[in-house]
């Protein structure tokens, strides 16, 4: 359980949880890290730590390179629990460290744990602490994605400790990700976006703002999820993408979501796919009952149309559309232009429910679209028509 040295003098101390499947409903089929870093100069400095049940990992790692005993300061850039989870353990084994945080941090740390007798320092954005070689300064990014969340730079490193920014959920031998497949990791920093920072595009804009507007020249950023991002290019490929994602930029894609029991609503969303296709926009169709919700958000990103189709059960939305929608909705996505269509056997108007959520997130809509039982070509065809209608939109 060696320490990796990123930079001379700042090691990870982190862990890898190669058996994380799932995280508050997304899906992360290759695991996810947790990273800690430690920074040793004449005021030896942790920053974050990691879930609780791999504190023996972190420790150990620590240990390698000094004493507990030694450390002066702990910096918590973010209080969830992935990052913060065995920080009371810490705080026994070094009583004599100062927690670094924000005001948030402090109230968010006192929330979850016994905080009987730590000291703090508390900061917010342009604030700077010196730990001897090194001058670090910290970057309040609120609701990005927790109230308390902050990022922290070493000037002297140009390292950006980003905390839950520029992550992924992945699991690998890989280190820096000039040591990974490009492409994997890019999509699964897009993964990470999409499922846990989609809602906060406009804080994730003002940092990136605020880190202009400080003048940080960053060649290196080592978040608190999956893969350093080391050199100009890897730095200005993450950069970049984030710029997109958060501007709400779309590629002028469709993605149809939809579940099925006895093949009416699949029928449907096959018509309306066909009418994409002829008019030469891309698509991507995903039935609920094979794909989970965080791989169908990864389209929204980068889509402008969203079509989704409900079997009714029950008299109401069918269990799987309805957590679908009921996730995405809490994912917020912006500037969409929707439309929805079901099936039903006994009462229409059931799909009303997810033109609810369309106008709750002020999406430019067309009227649902439901047919009793089995859509026969007539009726597909008049779907299709709706389909036209959308793209005209």
């Amino acid at each position: 359980m060696n320490a990796v040295e990123i930079k001379k003098d700042i090691y990870w101390v982190g862990v890898k949880d190669w058996n994380l499947k799932e995280f508050h409903g997304y899906s992360t089929p290759n695991g996810s890290t947790y990273n800690s870093y430690l920074i040793m100069d004449e005021k030896i400095t942790l920053v974050d730590g990691v879930k609780h049940y791999m504190s023996h990992e972190n420790i150990a790692r620590i240990q390698s390179l000094t004493d507990f005993s030694k450390i002066d300061y702990i910096i918590v850039n973010h209080v969830e629990m992935d990052h913060s989870g065995n920080i009371p353990e810490i705080m026994k084994l070094a009583p004599q460290a100062v927690i670094v945080t924000n005001a948030a941090g402090k109230m968010a740390l006192e929330a979850h744990f016994d905080t009987t007798g730590w000291n703090y320092q508390i900061v917010k954005t342009g604030d700077s602490l010196n730990i001897g070689k090194r001058t670090l300064s910290f970057m309040t990014t609120p609701m990005l994605h927790w109230p308390d969340s902050m990022m922290t730079y070493v000037a002297e490193d140009k390292l950006l400790l980003s905390n839950d920014g520029f992550g992924q959920h992945y699991a690998t031998d890989a280190l820096f990700v000039k040591e990974a497949p490009f492409d994997c990791v890019m999509q699964e920093a897009k993964s990470y976006y999409a499922n846990i920072l989609f809602p906060y595009g406009m804080q994730a804009e003002k940092a990136l703002n605020t880190a202009d507007s400080l003048g940080l020249d960053i060649e290196m950023i080592a978040p608190s999820h999956g893969c350093i991002w080391s050199g100009k290019e890897e730095v200005n490929a993450i950069l970049n993408a984030y710029c997109k994602w958060a501007s709400g930029q779309n590629e002028g894609k469709a993605v149809i979501v939809y579940d099925t029991m006895w093949g009416a609503t699949a029928a449907m969303a096959e018509a309306a796919m066909s009418v994409f296709q002829d008019a030469g926009i891309p698509v991507r169709k995903h039935c609920l009952a094979v794909k989970n919700v965080s791989e169908v958000m990864v389209d929204f990103l980068d889509a402008k149309y969203v079509v989704i189709g409900n079997p009714t059960l029950n008299n109401q939305l069918f269990p799987r559309v309805a957590g679908f929608v009921t996730y995405m909705h809490g994912l917020a996505p912006k500037n969409k232009t929707a439309m929805c269509f079901g099936s039903y056997g006994w009462k229409a108007g059931v799909v009303k429910k997810i033109q609810e959520v369309y106008e709750d997130l002020g999406w430019t809509t067309v009227e649902p679209f439901e047919e009793k039982y089995t859509p026969k070509s007539d009726v597909l065809e008049k779907l299709k028509e709706r389909v036209r209608e959308l793209i005209a939109k």
